[in-house]
C-alpha cells in the first residue's frame, strides 16, 4: 500500500515533464526511484523532489533534444522577447495608474495619449507572441515604437523605461521569424511560466537598499538573495532563462543611460550596467556548456 501512495506521489511531480517526455520515460523513472525492494515510505526524499524538479527543467530547456543548443538559442530569444514586452507593459501600467492617482483624472484623454496607445499596443503585440503570431508581434512591436511617438512624444521625451521594450523585443522578435523548422517553438504555457519568474526577478524590492532604516535594508537584502538564488537554481536548469533574462536588463541599462550617464548611479542601480554584463556572461556561458554536452553526447 505504502508503495502505491509513494508511486502516485512520484507521478506527481513526474507532471512536470513535458507529455511526450513522460509517455516514454514515467515508467522507466518510476521502477528507478521505487526500486524492488519493498518500502515503507509514502513520501519521496526531497533530495529527489528536487532532482526531479530540476530534470524537468532540463527537459523544458531542451537538454533532450538532437540539437540543444539551436533550442536554447532559438527558444531563449523567444523568452527573451516575451519577457521584455511584458515588463515593459508591467511598468507602463504602473505608470498609468500613477498618474492617474495624482492628478490624471482630471484629464483622461491626456493620459491615455500620452501612455494609454502605447500600452495597449505593446500589450497587443505580447499577445500576439504567446499565441505564437511571430509576423503579428513584429508588426506590432515596431508599430508601439512609432505609432504613439507620432501621436504623442511624452515617452520619448522623458525617455521612460517602458519606451525601451518593444525598441529592444522588435529585434528579437524579427529574428525568430529565421527559426530553423526543426526547433520547436516555445510551448505556450512554459513560455508564459518562464515570463512570470523572469517578472518576479524584477519585483524584488532592491530599493530598500538605500534606506535608512537599517531594518528595511536587512530585509531587502534577504529578498534579493533568495529571489536571486531560486532564479539561479532554475535558471541553471532551464538555460533559456539565462539568455531571455538579458533583454530585460537591457531596458534598465538604456533607461539609465538615457537619464544619467554618471557612472555611479549605473552601479547603484541593480537593473543596470554591471546585472546586464552579468547576464550577458550567464547566456554564453550556457552556449558554450550546451554546445560541450552536445559533443560529449554526440
Amino acid at each position: 500500500m505504502s508503495s502505491d501512495v509513494l508511486e502516485k506521489r512520484y507521478r506527481m511531480l513526474l507532471r512536470a515533464y513535458p507529455a511526450a517526455y513522460r509517455r516514454e520515460r514515467a515508467d522507466e523513472l518510476i521502477d528507478t526511484l521505487i526500486g524492488d525492494e519493498p518500502t515503507t515510505r509514502r513520501w519521496p526524499s526531497l533530495r529527489q523532489a528536487a532532482s526531479l524538479i530540476r530534470g524537468a527543467l532540463r527537459v523544458h530547456g531542451g537538454s533532450t533534444a538532437d540539437r540543444p543548443t539551436a533550442v536554447l538559442l532559438w527558444q531563449g530569444i523567444h523568452l527573451g522577447a516575451m519577457a521584455v514586452l511584458a515588463l515593459g507593459a508591467l511598468i507602463g501600467l504602473d505608470d498609468i495608474v500613477e498618474a492617474f492617482q495624482f492628478g490624471g483624472l482630471s484629464d483622461p484623454m491626456a493620459v491615455l495619449r500620452d501612455q494609454g496607445i502605447f500600452e495597449v499596443m505593446v500589450i497587443a503585440a505580447l499577445v500576439a507572441l504567446v499565441a505564437d503570431r511571430t509576423r503579428t508581434a513584429a508588426v506590432l512591436a515596431v508599430a508601439a515604437v512609432v505609432v504613439p511617438s507620432m501621436i504623442s512624444q511624452y515617452l520619448l521625451l522623458n525617455g521612460l523605461p517602458q519606451f525601451w521594450a518593444p525598441v529592444v523585443a522588435a529585434p528579437l522578435i524579427i529574428a525568430g521569424l529565421w527559426r530553423p523548422a526543426d526547433v520547436p517553438s516555445t510551448p505556450r504555457a512554459n513560455a508564459v511560466l518562464a515570463t512570470v519568474g523572469i517578472l518576479a526577478l524584477h519585483l524584488i524590492p532592491a530599493g530598500g537598499f538605500r534606506r535608512v532604516d537599517v531594518s528595511a535594508q536587512i530585509v531587502a537584502a534577504a529578498m534579493v538573495i533568495a529571489g536571486i538564488a531560486v532564479f539561479l537554481w532554475v535558471a541553471t536548469a532551464d538555460q533559456r532563462l539565462l539568455i531571455a533574462v538579458a533583454p530585460t536588463l537591457l531596458l534598465g541599462t538604456l533607461y539609465q543611460l538615457g537619464n544619467d550617464l554618471s557612472t555611479g548611479e549605473l552601479l547603484r542601480r541593480p537593473d543596470a550596467l554591471p546585472s546586464l554584463v552579468v547576464a550577458a556572461l550567464m547566456a554564453a556561458g550556457a552556449v558554450v556548456s550546451t554546445r560541450m554536452r552536445q559533443r560529449t553526447r554526440a
